[in-house]
């Protein structure tokens, strides 16, 4: 079984010289959305599939980060998920082989 997760598209992000802003390399595809996950310091964006939002343990995630960081004022608008990388990747993984066992 390969340790590969097609679900999840990490994209990197580009600073905007003027601005300080960045922006994403590549567009959000249909049926997906952004998340970020990490540090303060240094967050890294996760492209995941919509259908995750349906996922009991995806929704207390998402009440987490709205606990801890509410909607849109610490990050811009951004949904930022309060856990490390390699557990929300272990998180997309398990979700993953659930809908392939359904």
């Amino acid at each position: 079984m390969s340790n590969k997760v097609i679900d999840m598209h990490f994209h990197e992000e580009e600073e905007e010289e003027n601005t300080g802003e960045s922006r994403s390399s590549s567009r959000t595809p249909r049926g997906h959305f952004v998340v970020y996950v990490g540090t303060k310091k240094k967050l890294e964006r996760f492209v995941v599939p919509t259908r995750f939002l349906k996922s009991p343990l995806f929704q207390k995630l998402l009440e987490k980060a709205a606990e801890e960081f509410g909607y849109a004022e610490a990050y811009r608008n951004k949904i930022v998920l309060p856990c490390d990388v390699s557990t929300f990747q272990s998180l997309v993984m398990f979700l993953t082989s659930q809908d392939k066992s359904h």
